[in-house]
């Protein structure tokens, strides 16, 4: 009988990952073979879905995606324009009385922005779900991973560099005419962002992390369904680590914390807070709450390890940007080695324990066919 996808067992894990590694046919789209999923993590929508299909699926999430980060360009400027109250009293002017209230522009320009932006997240992780779910995997551990790796991204492009590139263009759109002035203006523009990213830490950090704790969310969409379920006995489902959504903001924070910790070290206490609290929490939360629906088997590692390279070479070149513009020739020259000097690193890593995450070693799978035939 033919079949179009199937689950093949073999009688030693080196001939598995053998033929896992091996192009089965002439025409490499025509027999796939991947990696077996556990029996609980299989995705099953697509396992059997043909070359073409996939591809066409994955071009899709692509365009998906860039839609997606095009559209949220606008509220992240208006995020922005919250943020300034010049600006404000220029969109709004009928508002300057109501603004010039101390605790009123305090509140406006400083807590409002970032819950905003917050409450516009919120949605974008579901989304990103979505999109890795229609991307082709058999897995529900890829599509997490793929998650995780897209609502990273894209965190840092619309949080972080959309919000500093708005803060310096958007809101003084005169130094556009002037283009001369634009180095000199994004030089003071990333660190005055500042206050901003100090208040998402509250807001997104603190807030988030807090709720964790007592998941009022969850409680009231677990009790709705009890009370519309018509069987009241069930069982209750325990819920799973979400790691696409709290691995990227703990990487966004790090992100902040090492572009920051010069140009405005006073995040770092709140960084520090936010960091101690997801420890505390998280630690219960692994132990009496979650339980995991799937071995990651370390998958996610890789995606840390890129995050903060990212993180430290950004850094550096905003280092070098800044002690060039304020005319410090010594200490320009002296973090030029740097950004180096951590590709160099990070290629040795690539190099070194990448494949470990790629593929099992045929050294440790021999080792554990002999132990089991013993």
């Amino acid at each position: 009988m033919d079949t179009r996808a199937a689950f093949v067992s073999f009688k030693s894990r080196y001939g598995a990952s053998t033929v896992f590694h091996l192009q089965q046919s002439i025409n490499p789209t025509h027999w796939l073979t991947e990696e077996a999923p556990a029996p609980e993590d299989v995705y099953w929508p697509f396992f059997s879905s043909s070359f073409m299909r996939k591809w066409i699926s994955k071009l899709v999430v692509v365009v998906a995606c860039i839609l997606l980060t095009i559209l949220f360009l606008i509220p992240v400027v208006v995020v922005q324009g919250l943020a300034n109250l010049t600006q404000l009293e220029v969109w709004f002017p009928f508002l300057k009385s109501f603004l010039d209230i101390t605790f009123v522009s305090q509140i406006v320009t400083g807590y409002l922005p970032s819950l905003i932006l917050q409450l516009f997240l919120k949605a974008v992780a579901p989304i990103m779900v979505f999109l890795s779910s229609i991307q082709g995997y058999i897995s529900h551990s890829r599509i997490e991973k793929s998650a995780c790796s897209k609502l990273l991204w894209f965190t840092v492009w619309n949080v972080f560099f959309a919000t500093v590139f708005s803060g310096s263009i958007l809101i003084q759109f005169s130094i556009i005419l002037d283009p001369k002035n634009i180095p000199s203006e994004l030089a003071v523009s990333v660190p005055a962002q500042a206050s901003f990213f100090i208040s998402y830490v509250v807001t997104s950090g603190w807030t988030s992390t807090t709720s964790e704790l007592a998941r009022i969310f969850p409680l009231i969409c677990h009790l709705t369904t009890k009370w519309c379920s018509k069987s009241r006995d069930e069982e209750i489902e325990v819920p799973s680590i979400p790691y696409h959504k709290d691995i990227p903001r703990i990487l966004f924070f790090g992100l902040l914390g090492i572009t920051y910790f010069f140009l405005a070290p006073l995040i770092l206490p709140f960084l520090l807070v936010y960091l101690c609290l997801s420890y505390m929490i998280f630690r219960n939360q692994f132990i009496n709450v979650y339980a995991p629906k799937y071995e990651t088997a370390g998958k996610f590692w890789p995606i840390v390890h890129n995050a903060v390279i990212f993180s430290l070479v950004l850094m550096h070149a905003i280092a070098v940007g800044i002690f060039t513009l304020k005319k410090l020739s010594l200490a320009s020259t002296l973090v030029v080695p740097l950004p180096i000097l951590t590709l160099l690193f990070n290629e040795y890593c690539r190099k070194r324990f990448l494949p470990i995450f790629n593929a099992y070693p045929a050294e440790v799978l021999i080792k554990k066919d002999k132990g089991r035939s013993k």
